[in-house]
């Protein structure tokens, strides 16, 4: 047991050392919380706080459901997919394998560290959504239960690429499929979207800013989330044993 976390604390430690190294973790935060500024510029604060409570509300949940989908799309796409894509470039990967480094520990390194960045990111979109704090728990626990099966999946993608080229093009339907949630706006769209990898979590936020989550009304959304995270998880996995094989 003491062997395995000094290993994952070793990956941990590299991992964080890469993505400060790499300008695009700085990007990844900054994007995500450039938009939710900029839209809430664009709705203007009359339309947020005064007038209208349920178009404030509406208003409140599409700026929270923008900086949650930005967040975790870059956070995973951007970061993980182009990181593990060089490190297969540059055979770090294949030196981990060698090192007898499971596929487990890669998840949890990784994982912890995209999802530490996610978090920051979303923290930055809900302090400049300017909703109230209170709801700040629930969103981050929200974001978190978006991330985890984003994250996983992000992974896979990352594994599957060739290269960093390759990795440019499977980050797009990632990031998509992050942001798919904020197109859900049509019940018919939204019936769709809502069982996506983000679609679970963004039910889960919308339940919550409307007042109407329950252990009920949220047996649904969670499930996804929980479909989503084992396919992602047992699919990394299969892949990551057959490039052991590769190699």
């Amino acid at each position: 047991m003491g062997a395995t976390m000094r290993k994952l604390g070793v990956l941990v430690e590299k991992d964080v050392k890469d993505l400060v190294k790499n300008p695009t973790m700085l990007l990844s935060i900054i994007m995500p919380v450039g938009f939710t500024f900029f839209y809430r510029m664009f709705f203007g604060e009359d339309a947020l706080s005064g007038g209208d409570a349920e178009v404030g509300a509406a208003l409140r949940y599409v700026l929270l459901s923008l900086g949650m989908g930005m967040s975790v799309g870059m956070g995973a796409s951007m970061v993980l997919i182009y990181g593990i894509a060089e490190e297969k470039e540059k055979h770090t990967l294949r030196t981990l394998m060698l090192a007898n480094v499971s596929a487990e520990q890669i998840i949890a390194a990784k994982g912890l560290v995209a999802l530490a960045l996610t978090v920051l990111a979303e923290l930055a979109c809900f302090g400049v959504a300017g909703a109230p704090w209170s709801l700040c728990a629930p969103y981050l626990a929200c974001g978190i239960a978006a991330a985890v099966p984003m994250i996983l999946l992000s992974l896979v993608a990352g594994l599957a690429s060739r290269d960093q080229m390759t990795a440019g093009l499977y980050s797009v339907p990632i990031l998509l499929l992050a942001l798919a949630p904020m197109f859900g706006y049509d019940e018919s769209i939204r019936s769709v979207v809502r069982f996506g990898p983000t679609g679970g979590a963004d039910e889960l936020l919308r339940l919550m800013l409307n007042g109407d989550l329950s252990l009920a009304s949220a047996a649904v959304p969670l499930a996804v989330i929980v479909a989503w995270v084992l396919v992602s998880a047992i699919a990394f996995k299969l892949l990551y044993k057959r490039l052991i094989r590769d190699n």
